[in-house]
Formats: C-alpha cells, structure tokens, sequence
C-alpha cells in the first residue's frame, strides 16, 4: 500500500512540474500529450492484480470447471516463457466439451506484447480446431473470441460470458 501511495506522489509531483511550464519562453509541452501520459500513468498505479481479477470474475461469473495452469503448461504448450510476465491468471475448462478459456497476462516488457498475443492466438486457434467438427456450439464461442491487449496486458476469454468477463478484465485493468 505504501508503494502505491508513493507512486501516486510521483505522479502527481511528475504531473505538477509537467503542467507548471518553463517559464513562459514557449517551450511548454502542449496540453493533450501532457494529459494522455498522465491518465497512462494513473491507469498504471490504479490497476488491479491479476489474481484480484480473476477473483472478481469467478464471484460474478458462473464457470465451467476451471482448472489454472502452471508455468510449465504455458512454456510447454504455447512458448509463454513464464520469466516475461509480471503476473498471470490462465484458466481453462477440465472438461473436453467446454472451450471455455480465461487468460490475463501483464507483461513485464511492452515489447514482449506481441509475441504472446501471437501465442494467445494459437489457443484461440487449437480450441477453434478442436470444437469446428465435434462440437458447434463450442465453436461459435470460440469463433466470437480474440485476443486483446491494453498497455502491457494482453488477455483472451472463451466463454459464454466473454461480455461480462471482459468488462471486469477491462475495468481491472
């Protein structure tokens, strides 16, 4: 908690100096690129855990037989390399006749972003494989889905609820 009081300290004295000028010999930052680098850096401080998310959406969203995969899983099945992310949740169904998936990743390195969206997108892929011929209904969620990112968050959801999930993820985040 004091961390984040720090970090809201800098911010604002950051902000502060930012909008003060430098005394009016017309070099002042304009106004709007000033103000987006500040609500990034807010959203940054006022961002939830992941795992504080996650815990939000299973209190609001019925799922299906959720299981949380380990490091392991993720750098085995999909070349998440564990060490690039900050914190994550990924969730997937245990049952073979739900496709229903819940990843959050915040990565350490913005420039890692796409690379793991990438590596998202081949689940969305697999699943899409999976269900197309055996299961459609399955299918159709897993066709609605896609990857998204935010900042350095990248997050993907399959699942019936992908609407109210995603509106949890987003206001998170």
């Amino acid at each position: 908690m004091k961390r984040k009081g720090k970090a809201a300290v800098c911010v604002f004295a950051t902000m502060a100096v930012l909008l003060g000028g430098c005394g009016g010999n017309g070099s002042e930052a304009p106004a709007a690129e000033v103000s987006s680098e500040a609500v990034e850096v807010q959203e940054t401080v006022n961002a939830k855990p992941v795992k504080d998310i996650y815990e939000e959406i299973k209190q609001s969203v019925e799922l299906y037989s959720p299981v949380e995969m380990a490091d392991s899983f993720i750098s085995n099945y999909y070349g998440i390399v564990p060490e690039k992310l900050e914190e994550y949740v990924f969730v997937m169904s245990e049952e073979a006749t739900s496709a229903e998936t819940i990843v959050i990743m915040k990565v350490k390195d913005e420039a890692d972003v796409e690379s793991i969206s990438a590596a998202l997108q081949v689940v969305v892929d697999e699943k899409s494989a999976e269900m197309e011929d055996y299961l459609p209904e399955q299918f159709e969620i897993v066709d609605k889905s896609s990857v998204k990112t935010k900042g350095n968050y990248v997050y993907l959801v399959i699942s019936e609820s992908a609407d109210a999930i995603i509106g949890i993820i987003e206001n998170g985040i």
